[in-house]
């Protein structure tokens, strides 16, 4: 387990890459959260969603990754505790995003001037916006594997292995789906939850998140109608083929 702080000015970010008992111990002895929170921290996998609190806010997010060893998309879930003057983000599972976001906001003066030279809330959003903004790279490989589909079916091959690859994509898109879902309202919520650390002028950039959630939501949606019409349009060539074989199957037994 690692826990690494940084810092600027008033404002702390605090980054903890695994939940085990040193990460509940360390947080137990330095801030007052309540139990539910540590128990949902515990939890393997929880539905994203938003507890406030007089002094803080919890927030369970997920994001899709894309496992290249199993072809697939998974959830990776980021716990968050935002209150007045610091930010604590707690993964399940690490993250080569994360930790990049982390280490380049706290070797690049640059970057880390932008996002910590305000509130936590702003802090929060600067967050947020590179996470989702990561997952583009996510749906350009799922698109380029559909036109790469879609272009063999065209061409000819009616192979009965694309049924089952168009199977694989519509799981992937089907994961992807699941997963944006409840962030968009989650997000959109955020943008009108009003804290000393969430001031008013925030909602327009959780906005701007929203926007893009929405966005992602179009592509993914185009995405599962071209999946769908390209498994209708695979077992109608396949079917074709096949009753052609079986009329000449028939006509020769006739002919006999």
């Amino acid at each position: 387990m690692a826990i690494k702080t940084l810092k600027q000015q008033s404002l702390t970010w605090i980054n903890i890459d695994s939940v085990d008992k040193e990460a509940l111990a360390f947080l137990k002895e330095n801030y007052n959260f309540h139990q539910l929170d540590f128990e949902d921290l515990q939890s393997e996998s929880q539905t994203p969603k938003i507890d406030s609190y007089n002094n803080y806010i919890f927030i369970v997010l997920q994001f899709p990754q894309w496992k290249p060893n199993l072809q697939t998309v998974v959830p990776h879930e980021i716990d968050i505790f935002i209150g007045d003057g610091y930010l604590i983000t707690v993964q399940h599972t690490k993250s080569k995003e994360m930790k990049n976001f982390f280490y380049r906001c706290m070797k690049n003066k640059n970057i880390k001037k932008d996002w910590m030279t305000g509130s936590s809330g702003h802090l929060l959003y600067k967050l947020l916006e590179a996470l989702y903004r990561n997952t583009q790279p996510v749906l350009n490989q799922m698109g380029k594997q559909l036109y790469e589909i879609e272009e063999q079916i065209f061409a000819g091959e009616h192979d009965p292995k694309l049924v089952r690859e168009l199977g694989m994509h519509r799981r992937n898109v089907l994961h992807f789906r699941r997963i944006l879902d409840p962030q968009r309202y989650l997000i959109s919520t955020l943008s009108h939850t009003r804290r000393d650390f969430l001031e008013e002028s925030l909602g327009l950039y959780f906005d701007d998140v929203t926007d893009y959630l929405n966005k992602l939501w179009a592509i993914i949606n185009t995405y599962r109608d071209t999946v769908d019409g390209l498994h209708v349009t695979v077992e109608s060539l396949i079917n074709h083929r096949t009753n052609r074989v079986i009329g000449a199957l028939t006509a020769i037994s006739v002919a006999l």
